[in-house]
């Protein structure tokens, strides 16, 4: 039982921990953050899960090191923007278009 529990304990890291080594992983090669911008659009174009695709964007903006820099750029403070990219919220439409356009993605709308 005790080995049970040691290992559950060693297997938990939180998401928060894992973004942030994925992040400094992506940062360190140009092609992988290439591909993982394009996995972004085709991952919420299939799923249009908004929850996971704010993740993503904070993954890519902080593989970037952009978050401060966007905040800057924005005129939104940098704890205002992990709060709009974290798990439970709900920023506003124009809010997430304008930091995924200056992240270098494009927003259209096209009938289905």
């Amino acid at each position: 039982m005790k080995k049970i529990k040691k290992y559950e304990v060693k297997c938990k890291i939180a998401k928060d921990d894992f973004d942030t080594m994925f992040a400094k992983t992506l940062a360190k090669d140009e092609k992988k953050l290439k591909e993982f911008r394009e996995l972004i659009v085709k991952d919420f174009n299939e799923t249009r899960d908004n929850a996971a695709f704010l993740r993503n964007l904070k993954i890519f903006a902080m593989a970037q090191g952009k978050v401060p820099a966007l905040a800057k750029k924005t005129k939104v403070n940098r704890a205002t923007i992990y709060r709009m990219l974290s798990k439970n919220s709900n920023p506003l439409f124009y809010s997430v278009t304008s930091l995924a356009h200056n992240l270098g993605f494009d927003f259209y709308i096209k009938r289905t």
